[in-house]
């Protein structure tokens, strides 16, 4: 399974659409996106895709936001989600307190733990758990079956 992982949009649509372009050239079987979406009209950017979404610390509107989503065919998990896909479960949060994000990576519960907030990019590993964050200039691509992610600016 191909898992694109993107965050904090923040409304910019240029840039959504460049990744939503990547994720539909590279036929991403789902897209976790870390928060920060910011209005509910940039997802409607992601028509098309499965999308599994958390929220950041700068999203508005949730019910419209949750509402947007559900209409897609996606979901917005809340502040967390623990997700399994195929055989990797997954943390998602958006990661405004670091403390939290480090305690989900050490906790050796998660295959991988993917977070944005700090608009900064992170690929590293500690011990079994691969924690990732797009950062804020480009996505993703996770191959759960290998484990290797690929950042793709956009």
């Amino acid at each position: 399974m191909l898992v694109g992982i993107v965050s904090d949009t923040h409304d910019d649509l240029d840039r959504i659409r460049r990744a939503v372009q990547v994720f539909r050239e590279r036929r991403v079987d789902v897209v976790i996106h870390c928060g920060d979406w910011v209005s509910p009209f940039s997802v409607r950017e992601f028509k098309g895709l499965k999308v599994l979404s958390v929220l950041g610390n700068n999203d508005g509107d949730l019910l419209l936001l949750d509402k947007t989503l559900r209409e897609m065919g996606s979901s917005l998990e809340g502040r967390f989600a623990s997700i399994g896909l195929d055989n990797k479960k997954i943390a998602v949060i958006h990661g405004e307190y670091p403390e939290l994000v480090e305690a989900l990576i050490k906790s050796g519960m998660y295959d991988v733990v993917a977070h944005g907030h700090t608009h900064k990019r992170r690929c590293e590993r500690f011990n079994d758990t691969l924690a990732l964050n797009p950062g804020w200039d480009s996505v993703i691509l996770y191959d759960e079956a290998s484990g290797m992610a690929e950042f793709v600016e956009v």
